[in-house]
């Protein structure tokens, strides 16, 4: 009893000791040429927008899209703060939105990222992301809202 005991705790201590210890994330051979790298490929830039439309009861606002080129993409992330200012519980997601930039395509929300999305309760204001990858050239797009059919909201922005 006493060796399964043992037993059980060591494999526990080593579970435990490889769960919290330090993964190198790249050679430190390579560090300094990836970070100078990085530096070059990634820019950023905000842009504060304040834009609202009211649907159905609830007040969706774009207020705020961060640009970051990374490989020749423009990853956009855009601040939504949506109020519910309606009597019941208002469901509202990213999926809900999609850009349509100005080189005619729609863009469909990044999934590899945590986008918002959640049930928004009566006089309530849920706040949170949603994450688009367009092309690195777009100057322009429309931020639209389409829940389920019909088109509900749109924004036009001009990305600085």
């Amino acid at each position: 009893m006493k060796k399964l005991m043992l037993c059980a705790v060591s494999v526990l201590a080593m579970f435990t000791l490889v769960a919290c210890g330090m993964t190198p994330e790249e050679p430190a051979n390579n560090k300094q040429k990836d970070s100078t790298k990085v530096v070059k490929d990634d820019t950023v830039k905000n842009q504060e927008v304040k834009l609202t439309k009211k649907v159905r009861g609830t007040e969706l606002t774009v207020e705020h899209i961060k640009q970051t080129i990374i490989k020749k993409k423009k990853h956009l992330e855009l601040k939504f703060s949506l109020t519910n200012h309606s009597s019941t519980d208002q469901g509202v997601g990213a999926n809900d939105f999609r850009i349509e930039a100005d080189d005619g395509k729609t863009y469909r929300i990044d999934g590899t990222k945590v986008n918002f999305g959640d049930v928004i309760a009566p006089h309530e204001t849920l706040t949170g992301s949603a994450y688009f990858v367009i092309p690195e050239k777009t100057k322009s797009i429309n931020v639209v809202y389409q829940p389920e059919e019909k088109v509900e909201a749109a924004w036009k922005i001009n990305l600085e």
